[in-house]
C-alpha cells in the first residue's frame, strides 16, 4: 500500500515539475497491487520509418534509431515527406523511447556532383543508404535541395539511415 502511495505522489509530483496533463491521472484511483507495472519507453527499431502520432494529438513523430523524433511544424514535415498519407494513429507514442525532435527546417539534400541523399537535421548531415530506404521513410526525392558541395561536406556526418 505504501509502495502505491509514493508511486502516486511521484507521478503527481513529476506533473507539476513538468507541466504535464498527468495530474489529473495520478490522482485516480491506484491500480491494484497485482496489476502489471507500466512499461518504460523502448527502442523499437522494428519501427524504423514510421510516421506516427497519438490518437488524441496532432503531434507527428518519426520512428528513426528506434526513438521517436518529433516533427516540429507542417513546413519541416513538408520538407522531408511525400504527402500525409500513412500517419498511424496509436494509443501510446510515448511506449517509443524519446530520440529529441527533428530541427526545424530539416531538410534532404545533396551535393550536385554525387547521388548521396541526406537528411539534415539537427546540425549533422545522415546519408540515406539507397531508394528502398527512401522508401521505407517515406521520404520525397522531388523535395531534395541541391546544396553546395563546401557547404554539405562542412556538415558533421552522423550515423547512416538505411
Amino acid at each position: 500500500m505504501l509502495r502505491r502511495t509514493c508511486s502516486t505522489l511521484i507521478a503527481l509530483l513529476a506533473a507539476v515539475i513538468l507541466g504535464t496533463a498527468a495530474a489529473p491521472a495520478a490522482l485516480a484511483a491506484a491500480p491494484a497491487a497485482d496489476a502489471p507495472a507500466v512499461q518504460p519507453a523502448q527502442v523499437r527499431p522494428d519501427l524504423n520509418g514510421l510516421r506516427v502520432k497519438g490518437v488524441n494529438s496532432p503531434a507527428v513523430y518519426l520512428i528513426l534509431d528506434g526513438k521517436r523524433r518529433h516533427i516540429p511544424n507542417p513546413a519541416t514535415y513538408n520538407n522531408l515527406f511525400r504527402d500525409w498519407n500513412g500517419i498511424q494513429s496509436v494509443l501510446d507514442v510515448n511506449a517509443v523511447d524519446d530520440g529529441g525532435p527533428l530541427s526545424d527546417g530539416a531538410i534532404l539534400g545533396k551535393s550536385p556532383s554525387g547521388p548521396e541523399v541526406y537528411l539534415i537535421s539537427n546540425g549533422i548531415k545522415r546519408w540515406i543508404t539507397s531508394p528502398a530506404a527512401m522508401d521505407k521513410y517515406y521520404f520525397a526525392w522531388n523535395k531534395i535541395v541541391t546544396i553546395s558541395p563546401v557547404a554539405l561536406y562542412s556538415i558533421p556526418t552522423g550515423p547512416s539511415i538505411s
